[in-house]
């Protein structure tokens, strides 16, 4: 992976490459985002509004204070939080544990990511595999998954589940 730093030096000295960092983290921001709003097409707008401000706020970015993904991530929080209050939306207190758990996303080397895909790969059976690169990996919500496995709701989040347990086990 490419420095990071480097491609915002370039972007802000007029180069096009702010599309990359979009790339890179457009699928989890808006899972993010969506654990906060609990709304997949809201989610989206407020990632989109989030790399919006991100690149317009390019310049005041320090990357001595903090990595790029999580000085975006804050940004889609707070957009996020402000959402919630424009619409009188409360949230639970299971919401507010998630949010805090949400809020500032961990980030794995990327030997520890290579051994996450290995694992991943090696689910069994193969739909855990399939529903966990699914909804991580491409971004897609439980019903969506469900129905490109031919399954019912709840199938889906039992194999979801079920893989994470797997997963568990052999991470830990």
């Amino acid at each position: 992976m490419e420095n990071e730093a480097q491609i915002i030096e370039e972007i802000i000295a007029g180069s096009d490459r702010y599309a990359e960092l979009v790339e890179r983290y457009h699928v989890g921001l808006i899972i993010h985002c969506e654990r906060i709003v609990k709304d997949r097409n809201d989610a989206e707008d407020i990632a989109q509004e989030a790399f919006v401000k991100a690149y317009l706020r390019l310049k005041s970015y320090n990357s001595s204070k903090s990595r790029f993904s999580t000085w975006l991530y804050k940004i889609a929080t707070n957009l996020a939080l402000d959402h919630l209050r424009k619409n009188k939306r409360t949230m639970s207190v299971e919401d507010f544990e998630t949010l805090a758990e949400a809020t500032m996303p961990t980030f794995i080397e990327d030997e520890e990511r290579e051994e996450m895909r290995r694992a991943v790969e090696n689910l069994v059976p193969p739909e855990y595999r399939r529903v966990i690169e699914a909804y991580y990996w491409d971004g897609k919500s439980y019903q969506e998954i469900a129905e490109a496995e031919g399954v019912p709701l709840n199938t889906t989040r039992t194999w979801i589940r079920r893989a994470k347990l797997q997963l568990k086990e052999k991470i830990s």
